[in-house]
């Protein structure tokens, strides 16, 4: 009787409370093919099942890296993400009121990858298109502030004076 009781107890010390939802997480999506020469960022909602409770983390989810099951057994799924290829990020932070959230989309650490027609400023334009249509969906009753973190742009090289 005493080992039931344990059995019973002991895992309860590992179990967290959350809650586990489905959502529909709009991503910047863009499939490279050798047809397209340039083929457009999309906007996609992206099903996700997430667990954990608080709900303004879920724009984060924005930036995570997606690979989309392939039909094909040959075709390996690849990350279809612009927004994780190029390295954006997204953080959140509620007002000590918990009344405002302010959004920060980071691409300060971004960089354009090879091969790939976009540049940053693009890509972060997409991926803000993503959180001003998602905002209306988590926590509709807060007011929400978007802010942008550019990308590091390369310095110019100094000009010597002319002589």
């Amino acid at each position: 009787m005493k080992a039931m009781l344990l059995l019973l107890l002991l895992p309860t010390s590992w179990i967290e409370a959350s809650t586990t939802s489905f959502l529909l997480v709009k991503m910047p999506v863009c499939l490279l093919s050798e047809t397209a020469e340039y083929p457009p960022i999309v906007i996609m909602d992206v099903p996700m099942v997430v667990a954990h409770g608080a709900d303004e983390m879920h724009f984060g989810l924005i930036c995570r890296e997606y690979n989309p099951p392939s039909t094909v057994y040959w075709v390996k799924p690849y990350n279809v993400n612009s927004a994780s290829i190029y390295g954006i990020s997204i953080s959140v932070e509620m007002s000590p009121n918990n009344q405002t959230l302010r959004i920060t989309i980071d691409a300060s650490s971004a960089k354009q990858p090879k091969d790939w027609p976009y540049s940053v400023e693009e890509v972060g334009d997409a991926v803000e298109k993503c959180v001003t249509l998602m905002e209306p969906e988590i926590l509709p009753n807060y007011k929400k502030i978007i802010v942008r973190k550019p990308a590091k742009s390369a310095k110019a090289p100094k000009k010597s004076p002319a002589r």
